[in-house]
């Protein structure tokens, strides 16, 4: 993608300000976040200055004024603990559906060519199929989950009735610097980065046979510029590596890129949890020519010295 007028809504989070960071040295963009989770300190590598709107989604006046002049947006504010949607539905209802339903609504009023929805594997719910496949029935297991269907519905539905083009990214479990290890639904990587940089044991939920399907954020973000320029309107698509890897196992691995043994502590499993997670990503390899380059080891040696470096 190149010289295209691009608004990142959530750009200034942990995925959007990679994105932004990706798109920001060859194209014209645009973030709007209310920085209730994101951070300015995350722009502070983008390559070109950009211009940052803080408002919420909600706001439809600041909206309407970030929206105008953009060929595509990037979906990307929403809440995201699965925790705390069971603790306060209504919030994720209004952030996450009313405020897509706003994002759509004004891409429309705007002209914009096409919205890319950054939804999650979370809609999968607790099925035990793997790997999961787009066309398997949604079972979301949890309010933010929900919400997240429900803006899928959003996009086919606007697309139909509006001709605007939408692009549903279903992403699994995305790491790397700038996530904060302290968020509720930051990935195991980050948590354990961290507490490592610092010297601190780790906790283990459960037996840590659980797997999960990790994709190095960089690779996160080149998938998400393909959904934005290839044909590939109307589709749902998953993002991730393909690949299914034990939380205990990404704990050895730290351990050894880290030189040092870890003190891990085994705690009780989290109700709710999915077991397995993996994501089919053929439709990816031929819908959008993506493939992950980034290997597991090479992805936690990156993202355990980013975190080493903050503690300095």
């Amino acid at each position: 993608m190149q010289g295209t007028r691009v608004l990142v809504t959530g750009g200034a989070g942990f995925i959007g300000s990679h994105l932004v960071e990706h798109l920001g040295a060859w194209n014209d963009v645009a973030v709007l976040d209310d920085l209730s989770t994101g951070s300015l300190r995350n722009l502070e590598t983008v390559p070109r200055e950009i211009r940052l709107k803080r408002a919420s989604i909600r706001n439809r006046k600041a909206l309407s004024a970030a929206m105008a002049g953009h060929e595509i947006v990037y979906h990307l504010a929403a809440k995201t603990s699965v925790p705390d949607s069971v603790a306060h539905p209504e919030a994720y209802w209004r952030t996450n559906v009313q405020g897509t339903l706003a994002v759509l609504k004004a891409a429309v009023d705007a002209k914009v060519r096409r919205v890319v929805f950054a939804s999650s594997a979370a809609v999968y719910g607790s099925s035990e199929e793997n790997p999961k496949v787009e066309t398997m029935r949604p079972a979301p297991a949890s309010p933010y989950a929900s919400s997240k269907m429900v803006g899928e519905f959003a996009c086919e539905e606007i697309a139909s009735l509006k001709g605007l083009e939408t692009v549903v990214a279903r992403i699994f479990n995305a790491y790397g610097p700038r996530q904060d290890p302290t968020s509720p639904y930051a990935s195991v990587i980050s948590k354990f980065s961290a507490s490592i940089a610092e010297n601190r044991g780790i906790e283990i939920f459960g037996d840590g046979a659980q797997t999960r399907d990790f994709l190095y954020v960089e690779d996160l973000t080149t998938a998400l510029e393909l959904a934005g320029e290839r044909p590939v309107a109307g589709q749902i698509i998953n993002v991730g590596s393909g690949t299914a890897t034990s939380v205990s196992e990404v704990a050895r691995l730290l351990s050894e890129i880290a030189g040092v043994p870890v003190r891990m502590k085994r705690v009780d499993p989290r109700p709710g949890d999915v077991r397995d997670s993996r994501a089919d990503i053929t439709k990816a390899a031929e819908k959008l020519g993506f493939a992950p380059q980034t290997s597991l080891r090479e992805g936690l040696t990156r993202t355990l010295a980013w975190y080493r470096a903050q503690t300095h």
